[in-house]
């Protein structure tokens, strides 16, 4: 009998140990979730934490929409995380590499990048081009299929596909929006503007046609404007 209670104390104690407070998250919400995504992420014993979940990441292994969604996250806070140069600088120099046809030295430069930050959009897409205009498609789709599970990620952090401020879609970065829109959604962009929500989070305000119709999109991205404050 001691014998088959110790065994189901172990199971009931691992069973326990096992949770975290974000199995519980059905639907994201950057009030309620962003901070508590954050702190778990910093736990290396959760399934959750930064480093498990991006081992997985570059080693393109399955992960769910809230898995890669929790790794952003996670990556917000990071001291490499510096998001106007990554796309005043890092974005423009390798796309220019690209324009003048010297693809090994662009995939050289995107690859020291993504060590830094491996959630760069652009930096994955032009990085995937040069691979692929040297012969090598499998790390093409590789990168590809990384940027997919970045879109797919922000999809889902939003219950009314962004179309309500109240609602916004999660964007890492301030250019991430207009990623999203012109290559996952394949919407043709207008203005672009930025406010605030009724939280005070900074919100990203993007238009773009859809079906002939002009829709307003809406990206949470104040922890950039928390980031560029403290840096």
């Amino acid at each position: 009998m001691k014998l088959k209670i110790t065994v189901l104390l172990l199971v009931v104690s691992s069973f326990l140990y096992s949770q975290s407070a974000l199995d519980t998250i059905k639907q994201f919400n950057y009030k309620k979730h962003y901070e508590l995504i954050l702190k778990e992420t910093k736990n290396e014993k959760s399934e959750y934490s930064y480093s498990k979940q991006l081992k997985k990441f570059t080693n393109d292994e399955t992960q769910t929409n809230f898995e890669v969604l929790t790794l952003l996250i996670g990556f917000s806070d990071n001291e490499n995380f510096n998001p106007y140069i990554d796309v005043l600088v890092t974005d423009k120099e390798i796309f220019d590499l690209n324009e003048e046809g010297k693809f090994n030295e662009a995939i050289e430069y995107g690859n020291e990048a993504l060590l830094k930050n491996p959630f760069m959009i652009k930096v994955l897409r032009e990085l995937a081009y040069a691979y692929g205009k040297i012969g090598n498609q499998e790390m093409d789709n590789k990168l590809m299929e990384r940027t997919g599970k970045i879109y797919n990620a922000m999809f889902s952090s939003s219950s009314k596909s962004g179309i309500n401020i109240k609602e916004p879609f999660f964007s890492l970065g301030p250019k991430d929006g207009q990623y999203f829109l012109k290559y996952f959604c394949e919407f043709k962009l207008g203005n672009m503007g930025s406010g605030y929500d009724e939280n005070g989070y900074f919100i990203d305000i993007l238009e773009a046609t859809v079906k002939k119709n002009v829709v307003s999109f809406y990206f949470n991205i104040d922890h950039v404007r928390k980031t560029m404050m403290e840096k």
